[in-house]
């Protein structure tokens, strides 16, 4: 979606307000400052919900995953 003359990190954060709920949204909302850029909400949403171990870790699992031989699209 692409509204002329409204930036894609508005939408992105006034997407992100919608998405939350129970602890999220009261977290956001317990905020003492505003935040000003679609950047800073996300860096410090990560950093309160998805710590960078646990980031590392899914990385780690994605990166490794490989079709097997004779293993069909399906069941890979």
């Amino acid at each position: 979606m692409r509204l002329q003359g409204i930036l894609e990190e508005y939408i992105k954060m006034k997407a992100f307000l919608f998405s939350l709920d129970g602890a999220t949204n009261d977290w956001l909302y317990l905020q003492p400052v505003l935040f000003n850029t679609w950047g800073d909400v996300k860096c410090i949403f990560m950093e309160k919900f998805f710590l960078a171990s646990r980031t590392t870790t899914i990385r780690k699992e994605i990166c490794g995953i490989r079709q097997h031989f004779g293993e069909t699209l399906h069941e890979y």
